[in-house]
């Protein structure tokens, strides 16, 4: 098991300039480039009440995909899985780190709760919970990790759904909400893609970063770490149909943090590119033909 002592995951960049240079248009992205939608099926492992993810355990529904680690330090973590050899990446954790020999497990009450290694039910000793615990008896509660890399509790509570780490693995080609295929058109917080040299991330702390798949390593970020406004400045990534690609907060004003300046190109799209570039091309171009109209500069840096 690739695992390691995670004391902290997906610090922020605090100083990187956003690159816009273009370059010439390279090696196109490993995921289907007419596809836009994210992951919308595959496999999933659950724990079901009273089963439990032991000290260094983890639930894998298809190897080579996203893994649920609890680790032998308590920390339970999701990981973009690299390649043979190389790290993964934290989408998210608990943070319970420091505590050797902790336990998940789910409860009958709908909570989904870390716990120290001597802890449990009636004995006290938690670390972390889902907080999904009620009295709603129509539900049969579970923990279900599937293959995009989501961890998604149902428990007893009122919401709908209970629980959810939102870490979706979007395609690596962004598209505006005019596209026809595309079901979500825009990221949330947790979303991520990846190529075959690069995982892109829209982490919690607000901030689009771009990881190097070589050694973990950051390379690029938008700079919108950080809260700032409504809702905790809290962000989403869309391309807009005017060609802009940009993070805004949810609020009232919708502020927008970052974007590419490509208004103006209708229908335009981003790509992830397998050669550690990301691009917004216009509607008709792409890898070969031409049609840049920014890019991150990160293609020599993988």
């Amino acid at each position: 098991m690739r695992t390691r002592a995670l004391g902290r995951a997906l610090t922020p960049l605090f100083a990187a300039s956003v690159l816009t240079a273009l370059v010439p248009a390279a090696t196109a992205s490993a995921a289907d480039p007419t596809e836009c939608v994210r992951y919308t099926s595959g496999n999933s492992e659950h724990l079901a009440v009273g089963e439990r993810l032991d000290s260094g355990a983890r639930l894998v529904p298809t190897p080579g995909r996203p893994e649920l680690v609890m680790q032998a330090d308590g920390n339970l973590v999701i990981y973009a899985v690299g390649n043979i050899g190389r790290p993964d990446l934290p989408l998210w954790y608990s943070g319970t780190y420091g505590n050797w020999g902790a336990y998940a497990l789910m409860q009958e009450d709908g909570n989904f709760v870390v716990y120290k290694k001597d802890g449990g039910p009636g004995k006290g000793g938690a670390l972390w919970a889902s907080g999904t615990y009620g009295t709603r008896t129509d539900r049969t509660p579970r923990a279900s990790f599937v293959d995009w890399g989501e961890l998604a509790v149902t428990g007893r509570t009122e919401a709908n759904p209970s629980w959810r780490t939102a870490t979706i693995n979007q395609n690596a080609k962004i598209c505006s909400d005019a596209a026809p295929d595309r079901i979500i058109p825009f990221w949330y917080q947790g979303s991520w893609a990846e190529s075959a040299s690069v995982w892109l991330v829209l982490q919690q702390d607000n901030n689009l970063v771009m990881y190097r798949k070589r050694d973990g390593q950051a390379i690029w970020n938008s700079g919108t770490y950080g809260a700032s406004g409504a809702h905790n400045g809290s962000v989403y990534l869309k391309m807009e149909r005017t060609g802009d690609l940009n993070v805004r907060e949810f609020g009232p004003n919708f502020t927008v943090r970052w974007h590419s300046g490509t208004a103006g190109s209708d229908d335009a799209y981003a790509l992830l590119q397998d050669d550690g570039n990301f691009v917004v091309y216009k509607k008709d171009g792409g890898p070969g033909k031409g049609g840049a109209l920014w890019a991150s500069g990160t293609y020599n840096k993988i």
